[in-house]
Protein backbone atom coordinates (compact mmCIF):
# COMPACT_ATOMS: atom_id res chain seq x y z
CA UNK A 1 0.00 0.00 0.00
CA UNK A 2 2.83 2.15 0.84
CA UNK A 3 4.89 1.46 -2.46
CA UNK A 4 1.67 1.93 -4.38
CA UNK A 5 1.13 5.69 -2.81
CA UNK A 6 4.49 6.76 -3.50
CA UNK A 7 4.35 5.79 -6.74
CA UNK A 8 0.98 7.86 -7.53
CA UNK A 9 2.00 11.60 -9.51
CA UNK A 10 2.56 14.60 -7.36
CA UNK A 11 -1.41 15.52 -8.25
CA UNK A 12 -2.62 12.31 -5.75
CA UNK A 13 -0.26 12.77 -3.64
CA UNK A 14 -1.15 16.40 -2.42
CA UNK A 15 -4.95 15.52 -3.60
CA UNK A 16 -5.91 12.39 -1.97
CA UNK A 17 -4.80 13.85 2.05
CA UNK A 18 -6.45 16.70 1.35
CA UNK A 19 -9.74 15.41 0.37
CA UNK A 20 -9.78 12.93 3.12
CA UNK A 21 -8.92 15.35 5.57
CA UNK A 22 -11.79 17.69 4.99
CA UNK A 23 -14.64 14.95 4.61
CA UNK A 24 -13.09 13.79 7.68
CA UNK A 25 -13.27 18.05 9.28
CA UNK A 26 -16.92 18.59 7.28
CA UNK A 27 -18.31 15.34 8.61
CA UNK A 28 -16.87 14.92 12.41
CA UNK A 29 -15.25 17.16 13.14
CA UNK A 30 -17.06 20.43 12.94
CA UNK A 31 -20.50 19.22 14.86
CA UNK A 32 -18.02 18.21 17.45
CA UNK A 33 -16.95 21.94 17.59
CA UNK A 34 -20.07 23.42 17.24
CA UNK A 35 -21.35 20.98 20.44
CA UNK A 36 -18.51 22.16 22.44
CA UNK A 37 -19.43 25.87 21.94
CA UNK A 38 -22.93 24.61 23.29
CA UNK A 39 -24.35 26.17 26.76
CA UNK A 40 -25.26 24.09 29.24
CA UNK A 41 -28.13 24.29 31.51
CA UNK A 42 -27.97 23.21 35.07
CA UNK A 43 -31.11 22.86 37.03
CA UNK A 44 -31.33 24.66 40.14
CA UNK A 45 -34.85 22.77 41.47
CA UNK A 46 -36.69 19.57 41.59
CA UNK A 47 -39.00 21.07 39.15
CA UNK A 48 -36.96 21.32 36.24
CA UNK A 49 -37.83 20.66 32.38
CA UNK A 50 -35.63 20.73 29.53
CA UNK A 51 -37.25 21.29 26.53
CA UNK A 52 -35.56 21.19 22.91
CA UNK A 53 -37.33 22.99 19.82
CA UNK A 54 -37.43 21.67 16.06
CA UNK A 55 -38.39 23.91 13.46
CA UNK A 56 -39.06 23.82 10.12
CA UNK A 57 -37.03 20.74 9.17
CA UNK A 58 -38.72 20.38 5.91
CA UNK A 59 -37.48 17.63 4.99
CA UNK A 60 -37.37 16.87 1.27
CA UNK A 61 -39.98 15.94 -1.37
CA UNK A 62 -39.65 14.30 -4.62
CA UNK A 63 -42.24 16.93 -6.40
CA UNK A 64 -40.75 19.84 -6.70
CA UNK A 65 -37.37 19.34 -7.54
CA UNK A 66 -37.08 17.92 -10.92
CA UNK A 67 -33.24 18.56 -11.09
CA UNK A 68 -30.81 15.45 -11.95
CA UNK A 69 -29.23 16.01 -8.26
CA UNK A 70 -32.34 15.44 -6.24
CA UNK A 71 -31.14 12.10 -4.84
CA UNK A 72 -28.39 13.31 -3.52
CA UNK A 73 -29.89 16.39 -2.41
CA UNK A 74 -32.15 14.27 0.00
CA UNK A 75 -29.91 12.21 1.34
CA UNK A 76 -27.28 15.18 1.84
CA UNK A 77 -30.11 16.84 3.97
CA UNK A 78 -31.64 13.74 5.51
CA UNK A 79 -28.07 12.92 7.14
CA UNK A 80 -27.52 16.53 7.94
CA UNK A 81 -30.59 16.59 10.00
CA UNK A 82 -30.05 13.61 11.69
CA UNK A 83 -26.40 14.54 12.92
CA UNK A 84 -26.97 17.61 14.23
CA UNK A 85 -30.23 16.42 15.88
CA UNK A 86 -28.42 13.27 17.34
CA UNK A 87 -26.07 16.10 18.66
CA UNK A 88 -28.70 18.43 20.15
CA UNK A 89 -30.27 15.51 22.08
CA UNK A 90 -26.98 14.21 23.56
CA UNK A 91 -26.48 17.61 24.61
CA UNK A 92 -29.99 18.40 26.51
CA UNK A 93 -31.18 15.36 27.55
CA UNK A 94 -34.66 16.86 26.85
CA UNK A 95 -37.61 15.90 28.81
CA UNK A 96 -39.75 17.35 26.00
CA UNK A 97 -39.20 17.64 22.29
CA UNK A 98 -41.31 20.13 20.22
CA UNK A 99 -41.83 20.47 16.60
CA UNK A 100 -42.86 23.37 15.37
CA UNK A 101 -44.52 22.52 12.22
CA UNK A 102 -43.45 22.53 8.55
CA UNK A 103 -42.24 19.30 9.30
CA UNK A 104 -42.28 18.37 5.51
CA UNK A 105 -41.71 20.39 2.57
CA UNK A 106 -44.19 18.71 0.02
CA UNK A 107 -46.84 17.52 3.03
CA UNK A 108 -49.82 19.30 2.13
CA UNK A 109 -49.23 18.63 -1.92
CA UNK A 110 -48.45 14.97 -1.39
CA UNK A 111 -50.51 11.90 -1.56
CA UNK A 112 -50.98 8.88 0.67
CA UNK A 113 -48.11 6.83 -0.38
CA UNK A 114 -45.85 9.93 -0.64
CA UNK A 115 -46.86 10.81 2.54
CA UNK A 116 -46.01 7.34 4.43
CA UNK A 117 -42.37 7.55 2.71
CA UNK A 118 -42.00 10.74 4.25
CA UNK A 119 -43.23 10.22 7.72
CA UNK A 120 -40.88 6.81 7.24
CA UNK A 121 -37.78 9.22 6.28
CA UNK A 122 -39.05 11.96 9.03
CA UNK A 123 -39.05 9.57 12.19
CA UNK A 124 -35.80 7.69 10.95
CA UNK A 125 -34.26 11.49 11.13
CA UNK A 126 -35.87 12.46 14.14
CA UNK A 127 -36.68 9.26 16.34
CA UNK A 128 -38.07 9.48 20.14
CA UNK A 129 -34.52 9.42 22.49
CA UNK A 130 -35.87 7.58 25.11
CA UNK A 131 -39.58 6.24 26.18
CA UNK A 132 -39.94 8.94 28.80
CA UNK A 133 -39.15 11.41 26.46
CA UNK A 134 -42.17 13.45 25.35
CA UNK A 135 -42.37 14.37 21.91
CA UNK A 136 -45.02 17.05 20.51
CA UNK A 137 -46.45 17.62 17.04
CA UNK A 138 -47.63 21.00 15.13
CA UNK A 139 -48.30 21.37 11.74
CA UNK A 140 -47.06 23.99 9.64
CA UNK A 141 -48.48 25.01 6.01
CA UNK A 142 -46.46 23.15 4.25
CA UNK A 143 -48.16 19.98 6.36
CA UNK A 144 -51.35 21.11 6.13
CA UNK A 145 -52.12 23.71 3.57
CA UNK A 146 -52.51 27.22 3.89
CA UNK A 147 -49.15 29.11 2.41
CA UNK A 148 -49.20 32.09 0.57
CA UNK A 149 -52.93 31.07 -1.98
CA UNK A 150 -53.27 27.52 -1.23
CA UNK A 151 -56.34 26.81 0.99
CA UNK A 152 -56.22 24.84 3.74
CA UNK A 153 -57.34 20.98 3.37
CA UNK A 154 -59.22 19.15 6.01
CA UNK A 155 -58.34 15.58 4.83
CA UNK A 156 -54.50 17.04 5.13
CA UNK A 157 -55.23 17.97 8.46
CA UNK A 158 -56.97 14.74 9.43
CA UNK A 159 -53.77 12.93 8.14
CA UNK A 160 -51.21 15.13 9.98
CA UNK A 161 -53.19 14.24 13.52
CA UNK A 162 -53.60 10.46 12.64
CA UNK A 163 -49.78 10.15 11.60
CA UNK A 164 -48.28 12.30 14.43
CA UNK A 165 -51.00 12.30 16.81
CA UNK A 166 -51.03 15.45 17.09
CA UNK A 167 -52.97 17.31 20.80
CA UNK A 168 -54.43 20.23 21.54
CA UNK A 169 -53.08 20.13 25.06
CA UNK A 170 -50.15 18.06 26.57
CA UNK A 171 -49.45 18.54 30.53
CA UNK A 172 -46.27 18.10 32.28
CA UNK A 173 -47.98 17.87 35.70
CA UNK A 174 -47.47 19.75 37.69
CA UNK A 175 -45.22 22.70 35.91
CA UNK A 176 -46.40 23.10 32.34
CA UNK A 177 -48.91 22.67 30.34
CA UNK A 178 -48.27 23.13 26.34
CA UNK A 179 -51.16 24.69 24.34
CA UNK A 180 -51.61 24.15 20.36
CA UNK A 181 -52.44 26.99 18.92
CA UNK A 182 -53.05 27.01 14.97
CA UNK A 183 -52.65 30.97 13.52
CA UNK A 184 -53.01 29.42 10.22
CA UNK A 185 -56.68 27.78 10.55
CA UNK A 186 -57.35 30.51 13.35
CA UNK A 187 -58.29 28.12 15.65
CA UNK A 188 -57.46 27.66 19.52
CA UNK A 189 -57.43 24.26 21.72
CA UNK A 190 -60.64 23.65 23.25
CA UNK A 191 -59.61 22.40 26.30
CA UNK A 192 -57.94 25.67 27.72
CA UNK A 193 -58.91 25.89 31.68
CA UNK A 194 -55.84 25.57 33.75
CA UNK A 195 -55.52 23.56 36.83
CA UNK A 196 -57.33 24.53 39.67
CA UNK A 197 -54.49 23.91 42.74
CA UNK A 198 -53.06 26.59 44.07
CA UNK A 199 -49.88 26.75 42.08
CA UNK A 200 -51.40 26.70 38.35
CA UNK A 201 -48.90 25.50 35.79
CA UNK A 202 -47.18 27.84 33.36
CA UNK A 203 -48.93 28.06 29.42
CA UNK A 204 -46.61 27.43 26.73
CA UNK A 205 -48.44 28.18 23.23
CA UNK A 206 -46.90 26.14 20.87
CA UNK A 207 -47.68 27.75 16.96
CA UNK A 208 -45.85 27.52 13.67
CA UNK A 209 -46.14 31.24 12.97
CA UNK A 210 -45.82 33.86 15.23
CA UNK A 211 -48.45 35.09 17.43
CA UNK A 212 -47.29 38.42 18.51
CA UNK A 213 -46.30 39.83 14.87
CA UNK A 214 -49.93 40.91 13.85
CA UNK A 215 -51.94 42.82 16.32
CA UNK A 216 -55.59 41.43 15.26
CA UNK A 217 -58.41 39.52 16.68
CA UNK A 218 -56.86 36.43 16.98
CA UNK A 219 -54.19 37.91 18.65
CA UNK A 220 -55.70 38.99 21.59
CA UNK A 221 -58.08 36.12 21.95
CA UNK A 222 -54.94 33.85 22.29
CA UNK A 223 -53.40 36.05 25.03
CA UNK A 224 -57.09 36.62 26.97
CA UNK A 225 -58.58 33.24 26.63
CA UNK A 226 -55.19 31.36 27.11
CA UNK A 227 -52.51 33.59 29.17
CA UNK A 228 -49.75 32.42 27.85
CA UNK A 229 -46.16 32.76 30.43
CA UNK A 230 -44.46 32.46 26.93
CA UNK A 231 -45.11 31.79 23.55
CA UNK A 232 -42.53 29.45 21.02
CA UNK A 233 -43.13 29.70 17.29
CA UNK A 234 -41.69 29.28 14.00
CA UNK A 235 -42.04 29.64 10.02
CA UNK A 236 -39.63 32.47 9.68
CA UNK A 237 -36.43 30.62 9.72
CA UNK A 238 -34.62 33.06 11.94
CA UNK A 239 -34.01 33.42 15.49
CA UNK A 240 -35.70 36.50 17.07
CA UNK A 241 -37.33 36.94 20.01
CA UNK A 242 -39.55 40.18 22.26
CA UNK A 243 -40.66 40.94 25.12
CA UNK A 244 -44.02 43.86 25.16
CA UNK A 245 -46.80 44.97 27.26
CA UNK A 246 -50.54 43.40 25.74
CA UNK A 247 -51.40 47.37 25.85
CA UNK A 248 -48.61 47.94 23.62
CA UNK A 249 -49.54 45.55 20.73
CA UNK A 250 -51.79 47.63 18.75
CA UNK A 251 -48.01 49.85 18.31
CA UNK A 252 -46.61 47.01 16.70
CA UNK A 253 -44.16 44.90 17.58
CA UNK A 254 -40.48 44.88 17.46
CA UNK A 255 -38.50 41.05 17.32
CA UNK A 256 -35.13 41.31 18.15
CA UNK A 257 -32.73 38.73 16.56
CA UNK A 258 -31.40 36.38 19.28
CA UNK A 259 -27.92 35.36 19.58
CA UNK A 260 -26.91 36.07 15.81
CA UNK A 261 -23.99 38.12 16.43
CA UNK A 262 -20.47 36.12 16.89
CA UNK A 263 -20.10 37.50 20.23
CA UNK A 264 -23.27 36.45 21.53
CA UNK A 265 -23.99 33.32 19.77
CA UNK A 266 -24.30 30.99 22.84
CA UNK A 267 -25.73 33.37 25.01
CA UNK A 268 -28.61 32.61 27.65
CA UNK A 269 -31.35 34.88 27.99
CA UNK A 270 -33.06 34.52 31.62
CA UNK A 271 -36.54 35.41 32.49
CA UNK A 272 -38.80 35.25 36.07
CA UNK A 273 -42.35 33.92 34.42
CA UNK A 274 -44.04 35.76 37.82
CA UNK A 275 -42.49 38.62 37.04
CA UNK A 276 -43.90 38.44 33.57
CA UNK A 277 -47.40 37.47 35.09
CA UNK A 278 -47.54 40.26 37.37
CA UNK A 279 -46.35 42.96 35.17
CA UNK A 280 -48.51 41.38 32.57
CA UNK A 281 -45.31 41.41 29.53
CA UNK A 282 -45.74 39.09 26.58
CA UNK A 283 -42.90 36.75 25.66
CA UNK A 284 -41.97 35.38 22.24
CA UNK A 285 -38.98 33.00 21.27
CA UNK A 286 -38.85 32.27 17.03
CA UNK A 287 -36.93 29.14 16.63
CA UNK A 288 -34.83 28.87 13.97
CA UNK A 289 -34.47 26.47 10.93
CA UNK A 290 -32.29 23.60 11.29
CA UNK A 291 -32.36 22.93 8.02
CA UNK A 292 -30.26 24.46 5.65
CA UNK A 293 -32.47 23.47 2.76
CA UNK A 294 -34.28 26.94 3.62
CA UNK A 295 -31.17 29.27 2.44
CA UNK A 296 -30.49 30.42 5.67
CA UNK A 297 -26.65 30.70 6.70
CA UNK A 298 -27.59 30.71 10.16
CA UNK A 299 -29.18 27.27 11.61
CA UNK A 300 -29.71 25.11 15.28
CA UNK A 301 -32.61 24.22 17.55
CA UNK A 302 -33.76 26.06 20.42
CA UNK A 303 -33.25 24.83 24.10
CA UNK A 304 -35.27 25.74 27.11
CA UNK A 305 -34.91 25.00 30.97
CA UNK A 306 -38.19 25.89 32.93
CA UNK A 307 -36.58 25.80 36.73
CA UNK A 308 -38.87 26.60 39.28
CA UNK A 309 -40.24 29.93 37.98
CA UNK A 310 -37.03 31.04 36.04
CA UNK A 311 -36.96 30.47 32.50
CA UNK A 312 -33.69 30.11 30.43
CA UNK A 313 -33.48 29.64 26.79
CA UNK A 314 -30.03 30.03 24.11
CA UNK A 315 -30.06 28.61 20.33
CA UNK A 316 -27.59 25.39 19.50
CA UNK A 317 -26.07 26.83 16.39
CA UNK A 318 -25.24 24.05 14.31
CA UNK A 319 -22.98 24.00 11.23
CA UNK A 320 -23.48 26.24 8.03
CA UNK A 321 -23.79 23.30 5.59
CA UNK A 322 -23.66 25.62 2.58
CA UNK A 323 -19.71 26.48 2.99
CA UNK A 324 -18.91 23.07 3.64
CA UNK A 325 -20.72 21.93 0.49
CA UNK A 326 -18.90 25.13 -1.65
CA UNK A 327 -15.69 23.84 -0.55
CA UNK A 328 -16.82 20.25 -2.11
CA UNK A 329 -17.31 21.67 -5.71
CA UNK A 330 -14.31 23.30 -6.17
CA UNK A 331 -12.42 20.22 -4.77
CA UNK A 332 -14.20 18.49 -8.17
CA UNK A 333 -12.64 21.24 -10.14
CA UNK A 334 -8.54 19.73 -10.28
CA UNK A 335 -10.23 16.40 -10.31
CA UNK A 336 -12.60 17.18 -13.53
CA UNK A 337 -9.70 18.24 -15.12
CA UNK A 338 -7.55 15.43 -14.39
CA UNK A 339 -10.02 13.45 -15.61
CA UNK A 340 -10.80 15.49 -18.65
CA UNK A 341 -6.63 15.09 -19.29
CA UNK A 342 -6.97 11.09 -18.93
CA UNK A 343 -10.46 10.66 -20.99
CA UNK A 344 -8.38 13.11 -23.92
CA UNK A 345 -5.37 10.71 -24.02
CA UNK A 346 -7.81 7.98 -24.48
CA UNK A 347 -9.72 9.35 -27.15
CA UNK A 348 -6.61 10.80 -28.78
CA UNK A 349 -4.98 7.69 -28.54
CA UNK A 350 -7.58 4.89 -29.48
CA UNK A 351 -10.37 7.08 -32.02
CA UNK A 352 -8.92 9.70 -33.34
CA UNK A 353 -8.71 10.03 -36.85
CA UNK A 354 -5.88 12.50 -36.77
CA UNK A 355 -3.02 10.47 -34.69
CA UNK A 356 0.60 9.63 -36.17
CA UNK A 357 0.41 6.33 -38.52
CA UNK A 358 2.91 4.09 -39.58
CA UNK A 359 4.15 4.36 -43.44
CA UNK A 360 5.71 2.50 -45.29
CA UNK A 361 8.26 3.89 -47.63
CA UNK A 362 10.00 1.34 -49.64
CA UNK A 363 10.03 1.87 -53.56
CA UNK A 364 7.13 0.49 -55.64
CA UNK A 365 7.61 -2.99 -57.59
CA UNK A 366 8.37 -2.60 -61.53
CA UNK A 367 5.61 -3.77 -63.57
Amino acid sequence: MKRSFCRLPLFWKIYLPTLAGLILYNEYLIHLYHSFQWAELQCETDSCVKILFVADPQILGNTFDKKLYWPLANFDSDRHLKRTYKRAVQHTSPDVICFLGDLMDEGSVANDVQFAAYFTRFVNIFSQPTANTIMVYIPGDNDIGGEGLETIKFDRVLRFKQYFNEQEETAIEPMLRFLNVNRISMTLPLSTTPSTEEQQPYTVLLSHMPILRWADPFTYKVIDDLQPSVIFSAHEHKSLYVKTHRNQLAQGTNFVSLNTERGSRHEVLEFNLDYLKDTRELLEFVVPTCSYRMGEMKIGYGYAMFDGEKLRYTVLWTAQRFYQLAVYSMMLIPLKLVCGQIWCGVLKRYWCCCRKRNRNYLPLPLA
